[in-house]
């Protein structure tokens, strides 16, 4: 039975983190108004000239460098001529000769022995954005996002399947995140790919008629459709049938993809240089000076959490899993937090706190300053970790200071031993089974007896000495 192999490639565009637009000075601010963020720059109105946005050139050498492609010293840009309602201009201003970046590799996280190969990164500006109404039988316009700077990352076909796609979208979207140059919010369609696919006989070099399935903005999907595009040209071909080359529309609720139209060329867009954008001139002295200001990697984050604060590379990896958490872990431990404690509250506590809210690690408001106090005061023995939740708990939705509110409510943790014996004595007199079923061997009994304290206490008893006093008492309970 033939065999075949599967062959990917993937365009992957990104929204640049930028406040204004590529062109213009509009604002790329998400979810306004619809048609409020725009200018005659953006809207392509007659007279109106573009000018460059310096920041979107200086973000797209960080990933250039990041990627270890080869910067053009002259890159320049050029118009795709295409009409649709979305682009008012009916050309979209992109890099076609000259791209900044070109060559670059990406190495994969969970397949080390792949390196997808670069072909390039180039700059260019979004469309606009339509919304189609099937009750009133319209197609509505939003042209807010025209004029926001994309950088768009297309690798050669060197993806043979969609664990290692997956595994490249990721390790991408981290960079992008970690270097600043997008938020990667795939829900707001900040970050979004083309998929090209197509399959070979094994042991062949020749590759098969591509088909593109265009701006997939799920992971989920993205994974489902290769599969099922894989496999549909599998059995075309099995059938004696012919690959088409042609842009194809996937649908997650059907998890099928179906024809749009044939895949068109270069050619097919007319493209020419943009007669309104000077050349951009990348000396050695502008690209040096980016390279020295270049944020930290998230593997360069995960080397030295390691290495500084002796945290195991598992946490160093989950730290480093988004900005936001590193950024926690990093401010904290700089407001004097044990960083032990401080990985240990944000990978246990924090994101628990997160699932229960369904919310982002973000969207919790605990500055680092107040997580560090409440930290302090758990490995100072002021109150117990019980008590720290809680009070964590109510930090979630008010700005306190967690010392004065320990202090005000009376949370700090029991110490005295002549009061915590006193307490551990009358839970023993409480649970004569418990104690009876310790002296015969049961461990669990002692334990459950630990948490009886525990409550009565409110979580305040110290931990420490309630196990020791709960052993001494019940030793006394064993001799006749």
């Amino acid at each position: 039975m033939t065999t075949y192999e599967t062959i990917i490639g993937l365009e992957v565009h990104t929204e640049l983190q930028t406040d204004s637009k590529i062109f213009c000075s509009c604002s790329t601010r998400f979810g306004q108004q619809p048609n409020t963020q725009c200018c005659p720059v953006c809207l392509g109105l007659p007279g109106a000239l573009p000018v460059l946005n310096r920041q979107v050139a200086e973000l797209a050498l960080r990933l250039c460098l990041a990627t270890d492609c080869s910067i053009t010293p002259v890159t320049r840009f050029d118009r795709k001529n295409y009409f649709y309602p979305d682009l008012p201009k009916a050309y979209q201003i992109s890099q076609l000769h000259e791209p900044i970046g070109r060559n670059g590799q990406l190495c994969l996280k969970d397949f080390p022995e792949r390196v997808v190969r670069i072909h390039e990164i180039h700059m260019e500006e979004d469309a606009g954005k339509l919304t189609h109404d099937p009750w009133s039988d319209q197609s509505l316009v939003d042209y807010n996002r025209c004029g926001v700077p994309l950088l768009e990352i297309v690798s050669e076909p060197d993806l043979r399947s969609a664990e290692e796609a997956l595994d490249y979208l990721a390790t991408l979207r981290k960079l992008l995140m970690f270097l600043g140059v997008s938020d990667c919010r795939m829900e707001q369609g900040s970050l979004r790919a083309d998929v090209n696919v197509s399959v070979r006989k094994t042991g062949t070099q020749a590759l098969g008629t591509r088909t593109e399935m265009k701006n997939m903005n799920s992971f989920k999907a993205i994974g489902r459709a290769i599969i099922h595009e894989s496999q549909r040209q599998i059995d075309l071909l099995n059938e004696g049938g012919m690959i088409l080359q042609e842009t194809r529309r996937w649908d997650e609720n059907k998890e099928m993809s179906f024809a749009m139209r044939s895949k068109e060329n270069a050619q097919d867009y007319r493209y020419f240089p943009d007669p309104d954008l000077p050349p951009v001139k990348l000396d050695k002295a502008w690209i040096d000076r980016v390279r020295q200001n270049m944020p930290e990697r998230p593997e360069q984050k995960q080397s030295r959490y390691q290495h500084e604060w002796r945290l195991s590379a598992y946490e160093a990896e989950q730290l480093t899993d988004e900005p936001f958490l590193a950024s926690l872990l990093e401010q904290t431990i700089a407001c004097g937090a044990n960083p032990a404690d401080v990985s240990s509250w944000i990978l246990g506590e924090w994101l628990q706190a997160c699932r229960s809210g369904n919310c982002d690690a973000s969207d919790l408001s605990v500055q680092p300053e107040s997580l560090a106090k409440l930290l302090e005061m758990i490995r100072n023995n002021v109150i117990t970790r019980t008590t720290a939740r809680s009070v964590f708990t109510y930090m979630l939705d008010h700005q306190i200071d967690p010392e004065s509110y320990v202090r005000e409510h009376g949370l700090a943790m029991v110490n005295d031993l002549d009061d915590l014996k006193q307490m551990v004595a009358s839970v023993l007199e409480a649970s004569e089974q418990s104690v009876k079923d310790y002296l015969a061997g049961k461990e669990k009994a002692k334990t459950y007896l630990i948490g009886q304290v525990m409550r009565k206490s409110r979580g305040k008893a110290n931990p420490a000495h309630v196990n020791k006093l709960v052993e001494e008492l019940l030793e006394q309970h064993r001799q006749p």
